[in-house]
């Protein structure tokens, strides 16, 4: 069963996205590559009843990074990637009802890393239906 970061992935490389794709965690090469991790995200949303155990939709958050020597690649392809993510809404990835997700500011770069590769940053929200118990 795929989960969040499976789903973006899928949900970029369907949009144009080629860059290598990374998921909770970035090697060291290639110098071109794009990290998809987990953040904190919001708390759940629970049906009327508001016992435990009937959240019936997640928000979880997600950072993308774009790592690239070249500055001008890294931020052309967050603009996409932004174009792609920002706004989308009520549909379904592998099988999940993903309802919205937003950009939580514009893209933004990070200091350099220790191999002197730019690095820009953008912060997503998300809302989709709680699908599973392991649904993240």
């Amino acid at each position: 069963m795929p989960f969040l970061l499976d789903d973006l992935a899928d949900l970029l490389s369907s949009g144009g996205v080629t860059t290598t794709t990374y998921k909770g965690f970035l090697p060291e090469l290639p110098d071109d590559a794009l990290l998809l991790s987990e953040t904190g995200g919001l708390p759940p949303v629970h049906a009327m009843s508001g016992s435990a155990g009937n959240a019936v939709e997640e928000r979880p958050s997600v950072q993308v990074m774009r790592r690239s020597p070249v500055y001008n690649r890294a931020r052309a392809e967050m603009n996409v990637i932004v174009k792609l993510l920002d706004g989308f809404g009520d549909r379904s990835i592998n099988g999940t009802r993903y309802l919205w997700i937003a950009a939580k500011q514009s893209p933004f770069p990070l200091p350099t890393d220790a191999s002197g590769r730019f690095l820009q940053v953008c912060n997503f929200d998300i809302a989709k239906a709680l699908s599973t118990s392991t649904s993240t």
